[in-house]
Formats: C-alpha cells, structure tokens, sequence
C-alpha cells in the first residue's frame, strides 16, 4: 500500500509539471496584466502571423496556436523563441507537414503537441526538433503515422509521448522506441494493433504503457522483459483471459481489463509474483460466483473493481 500511494504521488508531480494552473486568455488586445499573463489560446483564429502586442507578454509559459492552418509558423517561431519562459505550444490541426527549421530556436520548450496534422512528416520533424534540447513531452495523436522512425532516439530528454489514434503496429516502431532513453510514458491506444511484435519486450524504460481501444487478444511472452512496467492499460480490446505474462513482471501496481470478454479470472493469480495493487475488470463477463471468488484472492488490493459485468 505505501509503495503504491508514493508511486501515485510521484506520477502526480510529474503530471503537475506539465500543466500551467492560471487562467487563460483568448485575445492578446486591451491587456492591462500582460506581463501578469502565462497563458494564451489563439486558436482558432485565422491567424496568418501572431498579433504585435503579443510581445507584452513577456512571462507567456503556454500558448495555443491550433486551428488556424494559415499561420506562418516560421515568422510565428521567430517571435516565440523571443519569450523565455515559454514551456507548451499547441499546434493542432493546422496542416502541417513540415515544420520550419527555425523551430530550433525555441530551446526553452518541452512540450510541443501537434495532434490532427495527417501529413505530418514524423522522420523530417524529428530531425528538426532533435534540436530543441529541452523536449519532453509530444503528442502526435492523429497524425496517420504508420511506423516510428529511427532518428526518434534522438529526443533524448523525451519522458512523455503520444502516439494515440494512428496505425503503428510494426516491430521496427518499437525497436525504435526503446532507443529513447528516457522515455517513461507511452501512449499506443486506438492504433488499431492486433497483436504485438515481440520486439515490446525492448522497452525496458517504460512504466506506464496505454494500449487501449485496440484489437489484441494476447501479449507476448517478452513483455515480461519490461522490467519497469508499472501501470498497464489494456481495456477496449479482446482479451478472454487476464494474460497469465503479468504474474512474473516485477513491477506491475496496476491492471486495467476494461470491456474485455474474460469470464474467469484462474486461482494461479492469487499467487502471482506481481505486487499488484490495482486491478480495474469492469464491463467484462464475471459471474456473481467468479466475482466474490476473485475478491477472495484480490482481498488485500487497494483496488478491485468490477462493476457493470456483462453476463447472459
């Protein structure tokens, strides 16, 4: 119980660092506080180049620059890299597919999203934002990216990556993805994955991984080689038995079995090496009896919740 509420409480600063909790502003005019001022979202505006007094605002940490496709992001960059405190940029569904190579400029960045850009160039980007040093966190959700290039290793301060709602299913994705370093926090779900390569087992850095919302029916044996692996995240897809590969990984707190169609959960998990203290089997086909014979086994978890079973 202690280690999982002080790994609870770590993932909560993490998350802390990546949000800027005041209030945001949709208009850069008439701004008496500009300087006061660490939050803009100019998005969807039309913009073709970012409003001269934007330059007011000279303690701005996070700006939201999507939905507005004509924007000259490269007379746009040059303006950002002038504000020292900028940490996120949003880039949303602006139609990107290259980004100006003047992106190098914007050092003080760690996090970039760019989610709804199709023709997104990922192996070209990555090139270019390899310079930005400071990158921790992308998301490249809804991208239509189909594989994951080599050269991602070279982000190698990234801690948190999206990838959610694209079409990566190949043994070269994840080898590629293992080479970053530092890479903590991985999203794979509705990426349409039916099975996965073997080659999962080299993301050794991982402790949380989300494969939600897609189409697999087991893991394979390597996963039990992500010996980091703290949180895994497998509802939504179709799964007709806890997969017995979890019992031996070390590190494994928290299942999450969502809207599965498991129906038995095997004695042998009450014995597991796992120090599993979280375990989420809603919307799953658990009789009455299976569900008060797991809780048996599962009594001293600090979670087992199966709620809205789906029995006929």
């Amino acid at each position: 119980m202690t280690k999982l509420l002080g790994y609870i409480a770590v993932v909560f600063l993490f998350a802390c660092q990546t949000r800027y909790f005041s209030e945001t502003y949709s208009n850069t005019e008439n701004q008496k506080n500009a300087k006061k001022i660490v939050r803009l979202d100019l998005s969807n505006q039309q913009l073709e180049v970012l409003p001269k007094d934007i330059l007011d605002y000279t303690n701005l940490q996070f700006i939201n620059l999507s939905n507005n496709p004509k924007l000259k992001l490269d007379s746009a960059f040059e303006v950002l890299a002038s504000f020292p405190s900028l940490k996120f940029v949003r880039l949303d569904s602006n139609n990107i597919i290259d980004l100006p190579s003047n992106i190098k400029k914007l050092i003080q960045l760690t996090h970039i999203s760019l989610v709804y850009n199709p023709e997104f160039d990922i192996e070209e980007n990555i090139n270019k934002m390899g310079e930005v040093h400071n990158l921790t966190t992308l998301n490249f959700s809804h991208c239509n990216i189909q594989e994951i290039p080599k050269n991602i290793s070279t982000l190698k301060q990234l801690r948190n990556l999206r990838l959610s709602h694209n079409k990566i299913n190949t043994a070269n994705s994840f080898n590629h993805l293992s080479g970053i370093e530092k890479l903590k926090f991985l999203w794979l779900d509705n990426n349409q994955i039916k099975q996965l390569p073997s080659a999962i087992g080299n993301l050794k850095q991982v402790i949380e991984l989300y494969l939600d919302d897609n189409q697999l029916s087991a893991l394979p044996e390597s996963i039990e080689q992500c010996e980091n692996m703290c949180i895994l995240y497998l509802g939504n897809n179709q799964f007709e038995e806890i997969p017995e590969q979890i019992m031996d990984m070390k590190m494994m707190y928290m299942l999450v079995l969502y809207n599965n169609k498991i129906k038995t959960i095997p004695e042998k998990f009450a014995h597991t090496k796992a120090p599993l203290a979280v375990l989420v089997m809603d919307k799953n086909r658990l009789s009455e009896t299976e569900i008060k014979t797991a809780i048996n086994y599962f009594k001293g978890f600090f979670l087992f919740s199966t709620k809205n079973q789906q029995v006929n």
